[in-house]
């Protein structure tokens, strides 16, 4: 699955360049609202969600309508998963997809921060996604049971926090407009009121090499078996913080 959130990051980000760039206007917040939409396109036909979700009695939607509006090279380069792995799961507004008992919801951040986010001042829902407990990854429901008295004064002042229905990640992503320096990752966040790291772990996916060619044919014919499909992702459910570095 990581092949997959990677392309689906590198071709929102390349369809954003050529979209909202500087020269034609576009401002960093539309700019930023591009990329948002753009990288849940691309995470649904990925995983075969949305308007690119498969019929019933069939594998794959069709590549006419799963490749419309994408480039040369995202074509060649599109992993292949098999329908129903991932299945959307949104969570109080924020885009998500699950699989295998676990979610991911997806945050944009500012390149070279991802390290030392703040959860503390995130949304009421990536707090209460940060505040899931590390060791079995419990989704947080009943905070009165689980938070100390000095955490229930604190909260005592704030908004509700939502619920988080399943162990849930957050894949971050960040993009540099004026140089194109990207950043993804994915791990379980960590609310660090104690202003001390932000990840109980967290994985780069753009570390490996891009793939030249998927193995996907193209243009425009039947998609090949799926017998072998990428899913491949390491779901940490224990062990210390991870340090700064």
């Amino acid at each position: 699955m990581s092949r997959g959130l990677a392309w689906a990051f590198q071709s929102a980000c390349d369809q954003a360049f050529e979209d909202f760039a500087r020269g034609t206007g576009y401002t960093a917040l539309s700019a930023g609202v591009g990329r948002y939409d753009l990288l849940a396109d691309r995470l649904d036909r990925i995983f075969s969600c949305g308007d690119f979700e498969v019929a019933e009695g069939m594998e794959s939607v069709g590549l006419d309508v799963l490749y419309e509006g994408l480039t040369d090279q995202a074509r060649r380069t599109m992993p292949v998963i098999k329908a129903g792995t991932v299945v959307r799961s949104n969570l109080h507004g924020s885009n998500g997809w699950a699989l295998r008992g676990f979610r991911f919801i997806t945050h944009s951040y500012r390149l070279g921060d991802v390290a030392s986010i703040d959860w503390t001042h995130a949304s009421k829902t990536l707090q209460a996604v940060s505040r899931q407990t590390p060791a079995t990854f419990i989704p947080m429901t009943l905070l009165d049971e689980i938070l100390d008295e000095e955490q229930r004064a604190d909260l005592a002042a704030q908004d509700a926090l939502p619920t988080v229905g399943m162990p849930t990640l957050v894949l971050v992503h960040a993009l540099d407009r004026d140089t194109s320096e990207r950043e993804l990752a994915i791990g379980h966040s960590r609310y660090n009121e104690d202003s001390t790291v932000p990840w109980h772990w967290h994985e780069d996916l753009l570390g490996g090499p891009a793939p030249e060619r998927s193995s996907r044919t193209v243009p425009y014919a039947p998609a090949p078996s799926q017998d072998a499909p990428d899913v491949s992702l390491r779901l940490r459910r224990s062990g210390a913080a991870e340090q700064a570095n």
